[in-house]
């Protein structure tokens, strides 16, 4: 208890000042091309660990977050920079509370033969919300014992971009990517990762509210470290898993009028896996569809089927592909929705909701044998802008998993419900 009151006294404390500085009015520098931002965020969860239902602990979490961003025009190019840093604080799994960071730079140049391109990098240093269990394949609906400790996930990412012609043309564009992936915790090492990616496309707009594209993937990356299960010593051998993708896709972008528009693809993916027990074959492909009716709503609907982990994402089919504790594919099946009413031009109400089921299939760790994943999420919010620069938010929102059986040993299912305030303000 009196961790927890020191907890909520240090959070009233950071954010007290913060909400005061909400309604001061008048003057601020001019600090073009950079801005900032200071935020808090309290909020209760019922299960921050994402563990089991019959394991899970209850706590309350104190997030603080500064961050800077830079917007610099160089001539026809531009130079883009943001950075932030912050601390996740929790009342009772004193061991899951860290810092974490995140930061980019992307220099955007032109010249005048409608050649265009980018090259940036970023970061991003986070607590991974699962929580490390004593034996990570262990199913821990069966009372095994829990650990809980810190796992930080470290992403870090480069790329290039090569445009040629103008938007409201041809174009003919490619990139590179390269993403590294790494845990802290030991349980999870197998699923440290790297990956390498390239595409290749064409776009021709046949007027400025219509265009088609025809665009080629391909991705190979590695889990350097894969536990094989055998000792030397008190050492576990490792071993080299690879995987490669291919995929091709046709694109399209409609802006049906001044209130609707919409963007979609389909295609055809192909991947072979060392963790996999025979090549995986799938139609792929992504709709993202926001209309704004005159009137005060404002509704978005993402559809995506890929093999991204990263599910929240309804853009192509580039994602990381790695899966935590099984290093493999798995076809992902996502639907998103939102919708926003602005109720006050200073007051914003706003519902979102998401839907996932990820399949597996002949995977070496299942005996060649598959699964699947369902997860929801329901979130409700109100928006205060007392002025411009600065945002009260609070709302509450529910979370559920559901695992197959076979899969309940590596990806448990849960339930989570969070309540959560916040407020921001910023400087630019």
């Amino acid at each position: 208890m009196k961790q927890e009151k020191a907890l909520k006294n240090k959070s009233l404390a950071v954010l007290t000042p913060l909400c005061l500085c909400l309604y001061a009015a008048g003057a601020r520098a001019e600090l073009e091309p950079f801005s900032f931002t200071a935020s808090e965020n309290l909020q209760h969860q019922s299960n921050p660990t994402r563990t089991s239902d019959n394991q899970k602990t209850p706590d309350w979490i104190s997030v603080t977050e500064f961050s800077a961003a830079m917007d610099e025009a160089v001539g026809r190019s531009k130079l883009v920079g943001s950075a932030a840093v912050n601390y996740s604080s929790y009342a009772h799994e004193d061991a899951l509370s860290a810092y974490g960071y995140r930061g980019g730079l992307e220099f955007d140049w032109n010249t005048i033969g409608d050649l265009s391109g980018a090259l940036g990098a970023d970061t991003d240093r986070r607590q991974y919300v699962e929580g490390v269990t004593a034996n990570a394949n262990t199913n821990t609906t069966t009372g095994a014992s829990t650990k809980i400790e810190r796992n930080i996930q470290t992403d870090d990412h480069v790329f290039g971009r090569l445009a040629l012609g103008g938007p409201g043309r041809w174009q003919i564009f490619g990139g590179a990517d390269a993403n590294r992936r790494h845990y802290s915790a030991s349980d999870y090492e197998g699923d440290d990762e790297r990956q390498w990616s390239t595409n290749l496309g064409t776009n021709y707009a046949t007027s400025p509210d219509l265009s088609f594209g025809l665009v080629g993937n391909y991705t190979r990356g590695e889990y350097p470290t894969v536990p094989t299960g055998f000792l030397i010593g008190d050492q576990e051998v490792t071993t080299v898993s690879k995987f490669k993708t291919r995929s091709i896709d046709a694109t399209t972008k409609l802006t049906a009028s001044g209130n609707s528009a919409l963007d979609a693809s389909v295609g055809y993916t192909s991947e072979t896996s060392d963790s996999l027990a025979k090549p995986v074959h799938f139609i792929n492909g992504s709709l993202n569809w926001k209309w704004t009716p005159p009137s005060h709503f404002t509704v978005t609907l993402g559809l995506k089927r890929s093999s991204d982990v990263d599910t929240n994402s309804t853009g192509a089919n580039t994602g990381v592909l790695n899966v935590n504790n099984l290093n493999g594919t798995s076809i992902n099946n996502v639907a998103q929705l939102g919708v926003s009413y602005a109720l006050t031009a200073k007051v914003t109400l706003d519902a979102s909701g998401s839907y996932s089921e990820q399949r597996y299939a002949d995977l070496v760790q299942l005996g060649g044998t598959g699964g699947s994943l369902r997860s929801g999420t329901l979130y409700l919010s109100a928006h205060y802008l007392p002025t411009r620069t600065t945002d009260v938010n609070c709302g509450a929102g529910y979370e559920k998993r559901r695992s197959d059986a076979v899969l309940n040993n590596y990806l448990p299912s849960f339930t989570n419900t969070t309540v959560q305030c916040a407020a921001s303000i910023s400087f630019n």
